[in-house]
């Protein structure tokens, strides 16, 4: 169920010629291969940008130790979706269209002192928009001008509207040396556009969950079953865990605990700010023509590399938690495959602990060992395959009762 994401970046400079910060972009590919910008819902679009800043391409990569603009309309602001954005590597970019209401003054000034960061996008110097943001001004930090709508002889007029707020005014569509003195001039520290640089697009390949696995889910969030089953939900479904961890690990969520399983990771982030994530992940694929995909054999192969690490740690140790963190391996020793990248680094990016790591890159532990057997099985090499067993003290009929059940198993 893989698929080819897009995201675009673009520079923002500061008056030294220093990057500041980068915009991410929506991008998508038309019918005829063409990248285009064109989506006609902002709340789709913006959620795209995010799932795949954050799950798939990861926002250290993107921006590295900068901050990222990303747009938002008034139906993102005000639904609690925007709480999964990471507050410290964003800017909230509040697009020209949206209606100031109250609602909408209230909403920033609540996310403002949670330490979220906002800027006015598209600003213009008409009286009209001065009543429209006026009461947004003292609680925004940028400006965004876009200098291709702007006629230079008339914002000098106008600026100082802006320069008595404590707002840093960034010039936008910047295309020539002339139009840097010029803004320059009239106080513009911050400048984006092609003078500097192009969007950058970004273009990587994807793990596509389906809908109605995202929101199973989110039904069992909402079900009162225990931590227990909702891991068990999750290690079924290795496209959304994936994403998962990823998301955990972005570096913009300072995550410093080193993970160990499934049932770890949703208790470290809680059931409340899961949910949302998944919401986000449903938003990012609507309209989307890729969810009717075929089920992948490599995410089936680890679901069932998870159940068979998972109950033969029970029938050794009958330990559920040991026997989560075996169903972790299981699940993960595949993503490079999965994702076409080199595991050391995607193990290094998911930030998974040092018995993990060792099970699964060098066969070390009960972990390591269960990994072992299974991949023997896996290529029809039972003489080994009954070594290892024997050597972990596995009875002959219980390794083929355990991996029997896992393989017959129903696929996700």
């Amino acid at each position: 169920m893989s698929t080819n994401i897009y995201i675009a970046k673009q520079a923002i400079l500061d008056i030294d010629d220093n990057i500041f910060a980068y915009e991410l972009l929506f991008r998508t590919e038309d019918e005829d291969g063409n990248f285009t910008a064109l989506i006609d819902d902002d709340l789709i679009a913006t959620s795209r940008v995010l799932v795949n800043a954050l799950n798939h391409l990861g926002i250290e990569n993107i921006v590295g130790e900068h901050k990222a603009f990303i747009n938002i309309d008034k139906e993102f602001l005000l639904n609690d979706l925007i709480l999964t954005i990471p507050k410290e590597k964003f800017i909230l970019e509040i697009l020209e269209t949206v209606i100031v209401t109250q609602e909408v003054i209230d909403r920033v000034s609540e996310l403002k002192n949670l330490g979220y960061i906002f800027a006015l996008d598209d600003a213009q110097t008409c009286e009209e928009y001065f009543e429209n943001f006026s009461a947004l001004l003292p609680l925004v930090t940028y400006v965004k001008l876009d200098a291709s709508l702007i006629d230079y002889a008339t914002l000098n007029q106008h600026i100082s509207k802006f320069n008595s707020y404590d707002v840093e005014i960034l010039a936008e569509k910047v295309e020539t040396i002339q139009m840097v003195i010029d803004y320059k001039k009239i106080g513009c520290t911050l400048f984006q556009g092609y003078y500097f640089a192009k969007p950058e697009l970004i273009k990587k390949e994807a793990i596509d969950p389906h809908y109605k696995k995202i929101f199973h889910l989110i039904n069992s969030l909402d079900k009162d079953i225990s931590l227990d089953e909702l891991s068990e939900e999750f290690e079924s479904n290795i496209d959304i865990t994936i994403q998962l961890l990823r998301f955990m690990n972005s570096s913009a969520l300072s995550m410093k605990t080193e993970i160990k399983s499934i049932k770890h990771a949703i208790t470290l982030l809680g059931k409340q700010p899961l949910k949302q994530w998944l919401l986000l992940i449903a938003y990012s694929k609507s309209n989307s023509n890729n969810s009717k995909s075929k089920d992948n054999v490599l995410l089936n192969m680890a679901a069932n590399r998870a159940k068979m690490m998972s109950a033969l740690m029970l029938e050794l140790k009958g330990d559920a938690t040991l026997a989560h963190e075996a169903a972790f391996v299981g699940m993960l020793s595949l993503i490079d495959v999965i994702i076409h990248s080199h595991m050391h680094t995607i193990l290094h990016e998911l930030k998974v602990n040092e018995s993990v790591n060792k099970a699964i890159m060098l066969h070390e532990g009960i972990m390591g060992s269960l990994l072992e057997l299974i991949e023997c099985v896996e290529h029809f090499d039972m003489d080994y395959a009954n070594k290892i067993a024997k050597k972990m003290k596995l009875e002959n009929i219980t390794l083929k009762k355990a991996l029997s059940e896992a393989l017959i198993a129903k696929n996700f």
